[in-house]
């Protein structure tokens, strides 16, 4: 706090930005100016808790127990983690602060991503292991505004780029304008980039971040979002995170990378005397993984989109296999020693790294509380063929797995379990509503 009482003295700091992510994996916070914030808001700044229970497109979702017509819409309060407090950098004299969202009377929220996170680690910490997460993230930068998309009706929208150059250095030296300062600025927030590339599609791009701390790694995720899309925004273009936002796109993934540490900071993965092997420990939470997969599904494809993304030969996995270094399964193990990991190959880009990070520990933890084997044999070829158990294919199909789930409840309790089974439930009920361009293109002329 003290450095910041300087930065605003000497003016280099004089807007605080307060946040916490939603359900959907949004920030939603308020811009204070600097001075009010260090009169009045170290305790936290008051919303309303609507905030953890809108629908995608800001409904107002019903049958949510946190907050609804029934209780008024009640306050909640974000309190700053100070921890967190970094430069915005694509915004002058402004300074970001993550926070945790509680009741007014400072009881935790069950149901806020950050919180679930939190506990996930706390039950992790109690078996003498830390976490490390990266999130390789991927996305599509299109030459529009949000006021041209809106008026296309969000359809023959117009990319960065209409030809394939993926991995070439002469398609990043096109886009260097806007990825040169979204480098420059992430780092200068405080969030480590290894590397930037073009991925396969036209105007997609892949960016990795360093590998931290659990928390840490998701805020840094939501911080990559908030400055691609503002960077995005400042220059005249849309970047967006849809898991799959056209038919003849392929799809935006965010691979997760977890890795763990013992109490002497030594991976608790690794194994043999090259390190490339699997420990007992990789082995059982990789056996809670790959049996629990269908409780935990609703956090990796978390909208109707997602599951547009996950199709046989896409490099995006749709069954229930695991192997090493093998881009065809669902989860790959990689890396040696310190980096030896496991790699979650599902989640697109839409996923909210919180509940992922936070699912993807509680099934782990499960396989090594009653020593799992992974599901079938490790695939060293292509896992398209496999005769393996299917994903779920369908938000429906996700949302009835994880409101069923003995292991979501067990581990994140009644008020979360039923909370996010809600939003299942209402993402598809909106969806099923909707008329969709495909519809229109199909039936408008012909019927």
């Amino acid at each position: 706090m003290s450095a910041l009482s300087a930065a605003v003295e000497d003016g280099t700091i004089d807007t605080v930005i307060v946040a916490t992510p939603d359900m959907q994996g949004r920030l939603v916070g308020k811009r204070l100016t600097a001075r009010h914030f260090l009169e009045s808001c170290e305790a936290g700044v008051g919303t309303c808790s609507v905030v953890l229970t809108w629908g995608q497109d800001h409904a107002l979702d019903p049958d949510y127990a946190l907050s609804g017509w029934a209780n008024g819409y009640p306050d909640m309060v974000v309190v700053p983690d100070m921890a967190t407090l970094a430069r915005y950098a694509w915004f002058e004299r402004t300074a970001f602060v993550m926070g945790n969202a509680v009741r007014p009377d400072e009881s935790a929220i069950d149901v806020a991503p950050r919180t679930a996170l939190a506990r996930m680690l706390e039950r992790l910490a109690g078996h003498g292991l830390r976490a490390r997460f990266a999130s390789e993230l991927e996305f599509f930068l299109y030459d529009e505004t949000p006021r041209s998309a809106h008026d296309k009706g969000f359809v023959n929208l117009t990319g960065k780029h209409a030809t394939l150059h993926p991995e070439t250095l002469m398609r990043t030296s096109e886009d260097e304008h806007f990825l040169g300062p979204l480098r420059n600025h992430l780092e200068a927030a405080g969030v480590p980039v290894e590397m930037v590339k073009a991925e396969y599609s036209p105007g997609q791009v892949e960016i990795n971040l360093h590998h931290a701390d659990a928390m840490k790694a998701a805020d840094s995720h939501m911080l990559l979002k908030a400055a691609a899309k503002e960077i995005a925004l400042q220059q005249g273009m849309i970047a967006t995170f849809m898991a799959k936002p056209d038919h003849d796109l392929g799809g935006s993934s965010c691979h997760v990378h977890l890795s763990l540490q013992d109490e002497s900071g030594q991976s608790a993965f690794a194994a043999g005397p090259d390190g490339r092997g699997a420990s007992e420990t990789m082995t059982r939470f990789l056996g809670g993984l790959t049996h629990h997969i269908r409780d935990i599904f609703l956090f990796f494809a978390p909208t109707t989109n997602s599951y547009r993304r996950m199709q046989p030969g896409t490099f995006a996995p749709d069954s229930v296999t695991w192997g090493e270094d093998n881009r065809t399964v669902a989860f790959r193990m990689v890396g040696a020693g310190g980096a030896r990991r496991i790699e979650n190959r599902i989640p697109g880009a839409d996923v909210n790294p919180y509940l992922a990070y936070a699912a993807m520990l509680a099934a782990g933890l499960r396989g090594i509380e009653e020593g799992l084997e992974p599901v079938g044999a490790a695939l060293g070829g292509n896992a398209y063929h496999a005769d393996a158990p299917a994903l779920p294919r369908t938000l429906d199909e996700a949302t009835e797995a994880f409101a069923g789930s003995e292991l979501i409840r067990d581990c994140f309790g009644a008020e979360f379990h039923d909370h996010y089974a809600n939003y299942g439930r209402q993402s598809i009920l909106a969806a099923r509503a909707a008329v969709t361009d495909y519809e229109r293109r199909m039936l408008f002329l012909d019927i």
